[in-house]
């Protein structure tokens, strides 16, 4: 056995980067993932950097994968599908709501032949509602989640314009929460011998997500009796250093006391106004000019190494800025095995990373290269009974291989 959802079959008809990550995700713990592309294949294949037009995206997306290219608006390409669905352990989809329905593939079509099938509907604002016919990318979620507006505080000059999170970042947390609720899925059928439905919207992930820190100040109702506080944003002091930049977070007392030596200032957190944190939070103003105009500016003569040794001596919370392409140098990530190397037959030498969770007792990899598109088309046919149909299905444009 190898990885915790080893003999687990999923069916991947997503694409782009949501769902394909989190088919992705159950890959690398062990299941047994087939991709379902569009005859000339996802469009995230064309994506970001590439070599001899296959992109370092699309593999980190779709590693571990199986593909099938097929023409699902054509009945024949309906009726594969239908066929490895009644196989599946999990469908995965993320077309605008209503068109799997129409194309035959919805959830109550499928669970006819599997009732055990989880089934998982990824969209943009909902499967219904006022909104739910709308095209929704990550930027549109973060501006109407208000995550473009939380992010937005971080800039002290302008701090009500919405800025974007540079990254796709409610795609992959679409993902993940996906990948989470397939296994939640998975775990509720081992009692029941029912599949289910999940519905995920990247809005309820962003929403959500805000929830648990940025929108603390929204969970409490009402005037009465609130001591009200700035919302919780970026809590780090960051440093510009004579060699580069830095962060420091001081949660307890005794972090604060310890930069205050760390950096020469003691008498500021033996201050009866700074001495704890509720005496910080109450004269916050005097606070934060203090550490603007003393501390931090003495720090900013300090070098990285400086900074770091004098922090570390008093047990205070700190790193220097880092780039991604010197993260595979770290010892600690090193250590930590994050990264591999392998050879792509088309992309050619790559470096991904594993995924986060270390499985001790199942131990689980990240899959192989991604596929070309219809790479197992023949062989997954045949799986499925169609062995004597697929050069008469590759005639007439219903299915292709590489």
């Amino acid at each position: 056995m190898s990885g915790p959802l080893t003999g687990f079959k999923v069916l991947d008809l997503s694409a782009v980067v949501s769902g394909p990550l989190a088919a992705t995700l159950l890959a690398d713990q062990g299941a047994e993932v087939i991709k379902v592309e569009r005859l000339e294949g996802d469009i995230q294949r064309h994506v970001g950097s590439n070599r001899n037009g296959f992109s370092g995206l699309f593999h980190v997306l779709n590693r571990g994968k199986r593909s099938i290219a097929l023409d699902l608006g054509h009945h024949e390409g309906q009726g594969i599908v239908k066929r490895l669905a009644a196989s599946s352990d999990v469908v995965i989809q993320n077309f605008r709501p209503g068109v799997v329905d129409r194309l035959g593939v919805g959830y109550d079509t499928l669970r006819a032949d599997n009732p055990g099938l989880v089934y998982l509907s990824i969209s943009g604002f909902g499967q219904n509602g006022p909104r739910a016919d709308e095209r929704a990318y990550d930027p549109i979620i973060q501006f109407y989640s208000g995550i473009a507006a939380v992010q937005g505080r971080i800039d002290k000059d302008n701090p009500d314009q919405p800025q974007q999170v540079n990254q796709l970042i409610l795609d992959k947390l679409t993902a993940y929460n996906g990948c989470q609720a397939i296994t939640a899925g998975l775990l509720a059928r081992s009692k029941t011998g029912k599949g289910q439905h999940i519905e995920l919207s990247m809005l309820d992930v962003a929403i959500a997500f805000l929830w648990s820190d940025a929108a603390a100040d929204q969970i409490l109702l009402g005037d009465d009796d609130i001591v009200a506080r700035p919302p919780i944003g970026a809590a780090g002091s960051v440093v510009h250093y004579t060699d580069g930049w830095g962060a420091t977070m001081t949660l307890s007392d005794h972090e604060f006391a310890g930069l205050c030596r760390a950096y020469g200032f003691p008498e500021v957190a033996d201050d009866p106004r700074f001495a704890t944190m509720a005496e910080r939070i109450k004269h916050r103003t005097e606070y934060a000019k203090v550490m603007r105009e003393q501390v931090f500016p003495a720090a900013a003569k300090l070098s990285i190494a400086e900074a770091g040794a004098r922090l570390k001596a008093q047990d205070v919370p700190f790193a220097s800025a880092r780039r991604l392409e010197e993260l595979p140098e770290d010892e600690q990530i090193q250590h930590n095995e994050m990264f591999r190397e392998l050879d792509h037959p088309i992309a050619g030498r790559l470096r991904d990373a594993r995924s986060a969770p270390r499985f001790l007792g199942t131990p689980a990899a990240p899959g192989g290269p991604a596929p070309e598109v219809g790479q197992h088309t023949r062989e997954i046919l045949a799986e499925i009974g169609y062995a004597e149909a697929i050069d008469e299905l590759l005639e007439a444009g219903v299915v292709h291989a590489s």
